[in-house]
């Protein structure tokens, strides 16, 4: 707890274990006997006791004690030192400071300041009867001091109110402790858990405050002993008695001007006068990979935990290594303050790696506590217990039947799993409201409407409540049955964002409840039809999620179990969801295409345009990934045709994508920009990526897709333009699939123009993401890249192994998008080993298979690569250069592909020139280079000016 503020008449002395710090004197004795303490040691001590509970950063303590002198942190951990020595911290189990690791000190016991009237003895010798304080708080001074405040600013009605073993009793008695010098005498402090009549209310009130059995009224009793005197009422408890209690309370504070009413509750007294007082759990440290210690010790929940197991087992410092699993375990326990004093008990004994192990059972680990506690909070069963036998039979009802869902749930939700006969839906509304006052269900405000859930400990709780009941089957049914009508209700804008809000956050709210229903659906207690619509329902937030490997998982198993009467809806969505997590975990099997086919009937059958279009575009995904070009276009023109009839300017967008990326690939490289631009127009800038309308990112595959095309065709201004575009919006997609087609297609446009730092940064992002999410076929295209990285920075064996690796993982896959830059990066490179066999047998062996595909889109490039890996080899092979050179310049010059063309002529005209023939490689460059609108600083333009340049000159000093 925090203490007042020096020279505050309330705070004069200060007691800690057997120590009394006078601040007016700057003493410090132990019973009566003064204990010598230098100055700079005082002025530590005092700002430790100040902030007691919580973290004094090194630099504070050092302005405290040396206000105008610069010194090391050396220096304080000598008076420190000194001072725990001086305390005798550490011995017999007594422990004062405690070294916050990375982040300052902290004072740790439990201190009380006294009043400056009067001695210690005379402090507790009054009419006061203050049990001692349980033990130091963490994280509560806020709250403490926020009361106090409200308490000194006439606020004389006052209600914390929070959930079972959150800490309210706890900080009740802080205050009061706190409050003894405001209060000389007169702070009482009536446990009302051991009262089980309302009638004893009255009774145990005037008992606390002294007063013996009356045979008048007691009431006036009470009234006329507290109006004679300023005192502070602590009524501990009030939950399970709470319209008795709010009755004499108010009664209290109506009935005197100087009686102040603290109460603790989980219910409000909804008394005029009352100001509550919401007592939340403490903070607790977020997912996040690989916390430090000093990250995780910053939050409140977890600074609880390492000083409780430090208090059981002697010393206990928290490693990194176990870091992570501090914060999983107060994650777990919602920072309820009980359960985590708890859960510190046994991994003081267990161990911390023990504990989180078996935070699955959170009621068996937990179910032993403190001795001198309470019995309603030794353990956090008895909490609950205390909780739920004060509940009419319809609450336990709800309560228990909730507790179904893992995650929030509506009001809508709610009645399904509860709703029965002889229980209408405004008794469960009644039913839920009483829980949220009683702080056994939390209010969670959404963006448009009202959400509640369960905290872990309290689900748990209701949980096996639920199974003792023998309901807990046909809930279980209720719960998927609502999932999954929520669900195919809303699959064409299943996640309806909130502003600001990311997909992943909207789509977490949701997966434990998916993934619980699902396990119940395929279960022994489940059925056919139930996992069917369950699977069907499901795979649209896997897809959202990226969950691809869950997704394929839960496809198969159902298309196993797929029945000639099932909806016929459910079976396309079933198939189609199998092709998209097929196509990115396992490659482009005929399995995918199958699977869409599949899929593609049912629509049809259904003449269900939106879905069709759905399916086209996850098609046209898999052979633009297979570089089926013509098959590509097929499918984009049947897509044209059910476009036209829906009138959706999106959809037509989605077919002009199709469109524009089948021409690419046929390289046509003028229908294909004005196809790609198109789309572009139709389609919103600002939307988001949702795999539940279309399976690809239509704005990033016509970005990538017009980069390519302009790269191709000579526009490498804004070649690079829409590159940084596509990137770009493909991370504001927030979908890993979006991001990691950006950064595959536009990388190849870095190495062409000798940009390694970009091609750098982006090859990490996409090692990154890929292996982020099990996406096998683009870590095989990453592992290629990163080959083609290290053969362009020197390091040419590496990158060697790392083409071959990656040639075979994407053979394996039927993966062929940059197959033939990694086949012409590795046969360049193999020439230039003096392996000129196998590297033209590997390139030889690519133009094949693109000339029997019908695939001319890469051709120039690899005749580029065989030209070059020819001049590797023998001299006479130069000939055979220079034809593969003229080669990849005419189709080059067919396919209107610029930037290959120069690159070709360049080759080609270097070998003219070192036969002499000048003014041909001039007239050849210049005629290439004169069709350039931009792109002027790119490598090639540069090499193609300073070869015109060498050739003018030339041509002068021969003529």
């Amino acid at each position: 707890m925090s203490v007042q503020p020096i020279g505050s008449p309330s705070a004069i002395r200060l007691r800690f274990g057997p120590f009394e710090l006078n601040v007016a004197e700057r003493s410090l004795s132990k019973a009566d006997r003064v204990i010598p303490l230098g100055g700079r040691a005082y002025d530590i001590l005092l700002a430790l006791l100040e902030n007691a509970g919580d973290v004094v950063p090194k630099s504070e303590l050092i302005a405290r004690a040396w206000p105008d002198v610069t010194v090391e942190e050396g220096s304080l951990r000598v008076h420190l030192s000194g001072l725990r020595k001086t305390l005798g911290d550490g011995q017999f189990g007594n422990k004062y400071i405690a070294n916050i690791q990375g982040r300052g000190y902290s004072f740790i016991a439990p201190v009380t300041p006294l009043p400056a009237a009067c001695d210690s003895g005379d402090a507790s010798s009054g009419l006061s009867n203050l049990p001692p304080a349980l033990g130091r708080m963490v994280g509560r001074n806020n709250v403490v001091l926020e009361i106090r405040r409200l308490l000194q600013t006439e606020h004389r009605l006052i209600t914390i109110l929070g959930a079972g073993g959150i800490g309210k009793t706890t900080v009740a008695l802080s205050v009061a402790h706190g409050a003894l010098a405001d209060f000389p005498g007169s702070v009482f402090f009536v446990d009302l858990s051991i009262v089980t009549d309302k009638e004893q209310v009255i009774g145990a009130v005037a008992s606390a405050v002294g007063l013996a059995p009356q045979l008048v009224d007691s009431r006036e009793a009470l009234l006329n002993f507290l109006r004679a005197r300023r005192a502070l009422v602590v009524l501990d408890s009030c939950e399970h008695l709470v319209e008795r209690t709010a009755e004499i309370a108010d009664y209290i504070f109506q009935n005197t001007s100087d009686v102040y009413v603290l109460a603790t509750s989980r219910e409000t007294l909804r008394v005029p006068g009352e100001r509550v007082l919401h007592l939340c759990p403490l903070d607790c440290p977020p997912e996040q990979p690989r916390p430090t210690a000093s990250e995780v010790l910053a939050y409140p929940a977890a600074r609880l935990f390492a000083e409780r197991v430090s208090a059981r087992r002697g010393s206990f410092s928290l490693s990194d290594d176990e870091a992570p699993m501090v914060a999983e375990i107060c994650r777990k326990l919602d920072g309820i303050a009980l359960a985590i004093e708890l859960a510190a008990g046994r991994a003081a004994v267990f161990g911390v790696r023990s504990t989180v192990a078996r935070l699955g059972s959170r009621l068996d680990l937990l179910k032993s506590g403190r001795r001198t506690a309470t019995p309603r909070h030794q353990t956090l069963k008895a909490t609950l217990d205390w909780s739920h036998d004060h509940l009419s039979e319809l609450e336990r009802i709800v309560l228990r039947r909730v507790a179904i869902f893992i995650g929030h749930f509506s009001l809508e939700a709610a009645c399904t799993v509860a709703e029965q006969e002889g229980i209408s839906r405004s008794e469960i509304e009644g039913a839920i409201e009483k829980l949220v006052n009683k702080s056994l269900v939390v209010t969670w405000p959404s963006y448009r409407r009202m959400l509640y859930r369960l905290l872990d400990t309290t689900r748990s709780y209701a949980l096996e409540k639920l199974a003792a009941s023998g309901e807990h089957n046909w809930v279980a049914a209720c719960h998927a049955s609502y999932l999954s009508r929520s669900l195919d209700g809303t699959r064409s804008n299943l996640f309806d964002l909130e502003p600001g809000q990311s997909l992943a956050d909207a789509i977490q709210h949701y997966l434990g409840d998916i993934r619980a229903a699902l396990d119940w659906a395929f279960g022994p207690d489940g059925n056919e039809g139930a996992a069917i619509r369950m699977a069907a329902a499901a795979s649209q937030l896997l897809l959202g999620k990226s969950l691809f490997m869950e997704c394929r998982d839960w496809m198969e198993k159902a298309i196993d179990r797929i029945g000639t009467d099932c909806d016929p809806r459910d079976q396309m969505e079933i198939h189609a969801s199998l092709a998209l997590s097929l196509m990115f975990t396992a490659g482009n099997s005929e399995r995918v295409r199958d699977a869409f086919n599949s899929a593609l009937v049912f629509a049809e059958q259904r003449e269900d345009a939106y879905q069709q279009l759905r399916l086209f575009s996850g098609l046209s995904m898999y052979l633009h990934r297979t570089i089926d070009a013509a098959g590509s276009l097929e499918v984009a023109r049947r897509a044209e045709s059910v476009a036209s009839k829906t009138g959706n300017p999106e959809d037509a967008a989605l077919v002009d994508s199709m469109l524009g990326s089948a021409y690419y690939m046929l390289a046509d490289h003028v229908r294909a920009p004005k196809y790609l631009e198109r789309a572009l127009h139709g389609a919103p800038a600002s939307r988001r990526f949702n795999a539940t309308q279309y399976l690809f990112d239509l704005r990033t595959t016509s970005l990538f897709n017009l980069t390519r095309s302009h790269w191709f065709a000579g526009n490498l201004d804004r070649a690079s333009s829409y590159a940084a575009r596509a990137v770009e919006e493909a991370e504001k997609s927030d979908h890993p699939i979006a991001l990691c087609r950006a950064l595959i297609l536009t990388m190849p446009l870095y190495f062409w123009v000798d940009d390694l730092g970009q091609a750098e940064r982006n090859l990490s992002a996409l090692e990154l993401t890929s292996e982020k999410y099990s996406l096998e076929p683009f870590r095989a295209v990453a592992l290629g890249l990163r080959g083609r990285y290290l053969v362009r920075v020197g390091q040419t064996a590496d990158g060697m192994c790392h083409l071959r690796n990656s040639l075979d993982k994407l053979q394996a896959l039927r993966y062929e998008m940059l197959v033939t830059d990694f086949v012409s990066e590795l046969a360049i490179s193999l020439a230039k080993q003096n392996e000129p066999a196998e590297a033209l047998a590997l390139i030889d062996g690519s133009i094949a298979t693109q000339i029997g595909s019908k695939r001319p889109l890469h051709l120039p490039a690899l005749l580029l690569a065989k030209g070059s890996a020819l001049l590797s080899g023998e001299p006479q092979q130069r000939d055979l250069a220079m034809a593969s050179f003229e080669e990849a310049m005419t189709l080059a010059g067919q396919q209107s592909a610029l930037s290959f063309e120069l690159r070709a002529g360049l080759e080609l005209a270097r070998l003219w020139m070192d036969r002499g023939q000048i003014r041909k490689a001039h007239g050849l460059v210049g005629a290439v280079y004169g069709r350039f609108t931009e792109g002027f600083e790119t490598p090639d333009l540069v090499s193609a000016r300073r070869l015109l340049e060498q050739t003018r000159v030339r041509t002068r000093r021969a003529g």
